[in-house]
């Protein structure tokens, strides 16, 4: 490239982070965080993962009809803090998963989680069409709730020990938001008839 610096890739961009495509220089960081007690603590992984997982991961992660996966990355000196995506996208139904998580510690309670939300749901309700968007969380994700009422998710009920962590059953939040609730909250964002 004959000392020419390379632009990144940005999917999405945000007013202090941008979204991008997972790439193989991620792997060291996302094994690491995976495997790291206290970022586990607040998703579903509880298994360790290799380098090898999480390299398969991010060669699969764009062929998977069903599912979008994107970095968080700070603008200030491009650098990858976390990571977010849609799941078990149904087509059909319009309908997905919606999953995040912040790697980074540093970055913990800064709203870059609420910024990448919102980025995240613009795309789902206005280029993917999609109608509904769900997520479950952790009752004592006190953190995580926040964002997600911020961002317009409503509570729609709770799975009662759903989960086994630290060594008792804990209760996992359902939240969902709707494209015309979507809409309603954003107005500007509505596609012309």
């Amino acid at each position: 490239m004959n000392g020419e610096t390379r632009s990144p890739v940005v999917f999405l961009s945000g007013e202090r982070i941008y979204l991008r495509p997972l790439a193989a220089s991620d792997v060291e960081r996302l094994a690491r965080w995976v495997n790291d007690e206290e970022v586990r603590q607040w998703v579903t992984f509880y298994l360790p993962l290799t380098e090898k997982a999480e390299q398969e991961y991010i060669e699969n992660a764009g062929s998977k009809p069903d599912q979008i996966s994107l970095a968080i990355v700070l603008r200030a000196g491009d650098r990858h803090i976390g990571g977010l995506a849609l799941n078990e996208i149904r087509w059909k139904d319009r309908a997905a998963m919606f999953g995040i998580f912040i790697g980074e510690k540093d970055c913990w309670a800064q709203g870059y989680g609420t910024e990448a939300t919102r980025l995240l749901l613009r795309y789902a309700f206005t280029t993917l069409n999609l109608n509904r968007v769900e997520l479950g969380v952790f009752a004592f994700n006190e953190r995580a709730v926040r964002v997600y009422e911020k961002c317009g998710f409503l509570r729609e009920g709770v799975r009662r020990e759903w989960a086994f962590i630290g060594g008792k059953y804990v209760d996992e939040i359902v939240y969902s938001v709707l494209a015309r609730e979507y809409f309603a909250a954003n107005p500007q964002e509505r596609p012309e008839p």
